[in-house]
């Protein structure tokens, strides 16, 4: 477990570190701790219900952010930890998330769909970031011709060489 001494540890923050998988179990074993951050990592499958028995201190806790389904465990300190906990979590179900989790009403969506939605939202991304990059080339070129430089003779000597190469070839 991380190499951790479950009686002196009071805070884990393992936050933005790309961790991918299920949250173990093996934390609940840390007594003694105060806040336990997993967020925005690549976490997934359900909560451990042993992360209950955490009744002791456990003030922070917080997987928001992540890929975990199911229900949200109830009891002890749980019951203590607002929604935003869970935020990010499109197939956890509880009180918290206003999803049931009745399993006649609940369905988890389907991976393609899940897959397709991420790939929309990165060629948004990819769209948006190649037309500012577009622009900014444009303004950076016009800035560059504008100003009396060295680099703006070269320009037009450079352009002035290509127009005599493309007449002399056409004639």
């Amino acid at each position: 477990m991380f190499g951790l001494d479950p009686g002196r540890t009071r805070s884990l923050n393992l936050s933005q570190n790309s961790l991918v998988g299920s949250i173990p179990e093996s934390f609940s074993q840390l007594k003694d701790i105060e806040s336990l951050d997993l967020s925005f990592n690549k976490l997934y499958g359900p909560i451990p219900t042993p992360l209950t028995g955490l009744i002791n201190s456990l003030a922070v806790f917080n997987v928001s952010y992540n890929n975990l389904s199911g229900s949200i465990p109830q009891g002890k300190q749980f019951n203590t930890f607002g929604e935003n906990s869970y935020l990010g979590n499109p197939l956890l179900c509880g009180p918290l998330t206003n999803r049931s989790c009745d399993t006649d009403n609940w369905k988890e969506p389907d991976e393609e769909i899940l897959i397709n939605d991420k790939a929309n939202i990165d060629a948004v991304a990819f769209y948006w970031s190649l037309g500012v990059t577009y622009v900014t080339v444009l303004v950076g070129i016009f800035v560059f011709i504008c100003f009396d430089s060295p680099w703006r003779q070269g320009w037009f000597h450079l352009v002035d060489a290509f127009v005599r190469l493309v007449q002399n070839t056409c004639t």
